[in-house]
């Protein structure tokens, strides 16, 4: 069901890219979000923690030369990328890793309270909440949204109704 809910996100991404866009793969985790966004955009900063991530991702896309990696938090976005037209996250762990290193509620609302302040662009998060951090940051999210009175949209996989599964919360400055 993960790649269902991932090709949900590509489908509503698609819808808010050209190929001029610059877009912040801010957990470019395997590269596969980056690859997308290679193939499609102007530029892609790919963010991760994790050396790993940023070398696995670098192999997936070595023939594309428009991608910046960044190794640093998602937090730093705005310290390194001051144009964008969108920020993808793909919320948990590097798949094939170390499940302790994961994304946080903590780090992920500092980000999107950051984010915020620039009102540019879109916000995609794919969130998982089958997991603890995975449910907090889930909860975490949507209260912050509440809290800060943004529209959003949350998109589920229709055919799969556990709480536990993914899904994406989406919003666009462009369109407030």
């Amino acid at each position: 069901m993960k790649e269902n809910i991932i090709l949900k996100a590509h489908d509503l991404i698609l819808e808010n890219i050209n190929k001029d866009s610059i877009v912040v793969d801010a957990t470019c985790g395997n590269g596969h979000d980056t690859l997308f966004l290679a193939e499609r955009v102007k530029l892609v900063y790919a963010f991760d923690i994790q050396e790993e991530a940023i070398h696995q991702t670098q192999n997936r896309l070595k023939d594309f030369n428009n991608v910046k990696y960044i190794l640093d938090s998602h937090e730093n976005i705005l310290n390194y990328v001051t144009d964008y037209d969108g920020v993808i996250f793909n919320l948990g762990y590097l798949p094939g890793s170390d499940k302790l290193i994961k994304t946080n509620h903590r780090t992920t609302i500092k980000t999107l309270e950051n984010l915020n302040q620039n009102k540019k662009g879109f916000i995609l998060l794919v969130i998982y909440p089958g997991h603890l951090e995975g449910f907090i940051e889930s909860v975490a999210i949507t209260s912050w949204l509440d809290k800060k009175n943004i529209k959003y949209r949350v998109i589920r996989n229709p055919y799969k109704t556990e709480k536990e599964s993914p899904y994406i919360v989406f919003w666009n400055y462009n369109s407030f």
